[in-house]
């Protein structure tokens, strides 16, 4: 056999550091999307209430506490990430994450400790924030840098199609222990197998990223610095410099962070709950959305490459503004898992498009120096504000209105800052597109 030629070696190299830079985002929404899958049970395992709504919305507080963390995650591992080195910071990420997400289905329940149940709980989410924090602006920026303005997108649509196959994962496990168990073994034990799991996801991250060199432009920058940790604030450079593209980012992450948690991570919740339909109907349900996720990352990602990030950002918006209430209002009224696949299908078309170009836009507007801090920052000050608290807020509006369909109103008052933020902020950095 012939020695492979030169292309084909950089071709080996650039799959495996897409491949080792997705990873722990799979890990990370795995737990995520577990959690919310499982949220029902969790509340009823660790918070007492005579009102189950109480109890999930005492659930879903813990969730979002996880991501009030991220952003000081973002800006401490970001920091180390920038002077040290992307695969550092992912493999520190990935191992922290991968422990959480184990203890997670080895806590013990209210029943058993008293108030020390829901204490543990969240001291896991915050741990798991501070670590998914770092792992999300690393893992973005160490793909991006591998890219170029040409195949940039593309290979940037394999992190979000990562953190698909992440809940992918967690909505079949979900699935398949909902479906095999009787219920008691399922609130009893069954929920926790999936989280025990997570552990392997992470023993592997760790043994791929351990063989996987860093970023190009990351090295080609330590060159430049004469191969030296030369002392630099990225944060404070961060906060002095680069204001308009923090503003940015976070405008823009305003309507795609929302829109994802409640599409995803938070529908098998609103239809067994609000919906009046069974939770493996639910997971059915789920599975198959995410599914059409997974497909449509790579797709996105190469028409955003020839057409534009700006104009795919305007599209994907009017998309949600102009469908959500109508599909909403036709979804609300079916129990046929094939009719609410389909619905929501159109939704997570738009919802690909904001995906795609908002993680290759966070990692264009800033310059290598400090992107991972800056990226790390954006992203998931978004994601802790209008992503983690989203669920919450839709059941709180849910149960104060009665209004199914009140879950709208979030969704399109999202959308709508980050319309604008397209149209207005972003014009500046891709004044070509028009």
């Amino acid at each position: 056999m012939e020695a492979p030629t030169v292309p084909e070696k950089k071709k080996t190299s650039l799959a495996r550091a897409v491949f080792s830079g997705s990873l722990g985002n799979m890990l990370e929404w795995f737990d995520y999307g577990l959690y919310g899958y499982f949220a029902t049970i969790i509340s009823r395992d660790f918070f007492v209430s005579d009102d189950p709504i109480v109890g999930l919305l005492l659930s879903f507080l813990v969730f979002g506490t996880g991501f009030l963390v991220r952003p000081i995650g973002g800006i401490l591992i970001g920091m180390y990430a920038d002077k040290h080195g992307r695969i550092k910071a992912l493999t520190l990420t990935i191992l922290c994450m991968g422990v959480c997400t184990l203890c997670m289905g080895l806590l013990p329940t209210y029943s058993q400790v008293g108030i020390v149940a829901p204490i543990l709980l969240t001291v896991l989410r915050l741990l798991q924030g501070l670590a998914t924090g770092g792992e999300f602006g690393s893992s973005l920026t160490f793909i991006a840098e591998y890219g170029t303005p040409n195949n940039r997108a593309f290979l940037v649509s394999w992190q979000p199609f990562s953190v698909g196959c992440g809940l992918l994962l967690g909505s079949a496990a979900g699935l398949l222990v909902t479906t095999i168990l009787p219920e008691a073994a399922l609130y009893d034990w069954g929920w926790r197998v999936p989280f025990a799991c997570g552990i392997l996801i992470a023993v592997y991250g760790v043994h791929m990223r351990k063989n996987v060199p860093d970023s190009p432009e990351f090295l080609k920058m330590k060159e430049q610095e004469g191969g030296t940790d030369e002392p630099h604030a990225p944060v404070k450079d961060l906060f002095l410099r680069y204001k308009k593209p923090i503003v940015t980012v976070v405008g823009l992450l305003v309507g795609s962070s929302a829109t994802y948690y409640l599409l995803i991570t938070y529908m098998p919740t609103y239809i067994s709950e609000f919906m009046d339909t069974s939770l493996s109907s639910a997971f059915v349900v789920n599975t198959s959305v995410i599914a059409i996720y997974l497909l449509l990352c790579p797709v996105m990602g190469m028409l955003i490459d020839r057409i534009g990030r700006r104009k795919c950002l305007i599209v994907g918006c009017l998309g949600f503004l102009l469908l959500s209430y109508p599909v909403f209002s036709v979804l609300v009224q079916q129990t046929n898992a094939a009719i609410m696949i389909a619905l929501l299908g159109i939704l997570i078309v738009f919802q690909t498009i904001l995906a795609v170009a908002i993680a290759v836009v966070s990692a264009e507007v800033f310059p290598t120096k400090l992107r991972n801090s800056g990226v790390g920052f954006s992203y998931n000050l978004a994601a802790a504000i209008f992503g983690g608290l989203a669920p919450l807020a839709a059941t709180a509006l849910i149960a104060a209105t009665g209004d199914q369909l009140s879950i709208t109103y979030l969704i399109l008052g999202a959308i709508l800052i980050t319309f604008l933020t397209s149209v207005f902020l972003l014009k500046g950095f891709y004044s070509k597109e028009g």
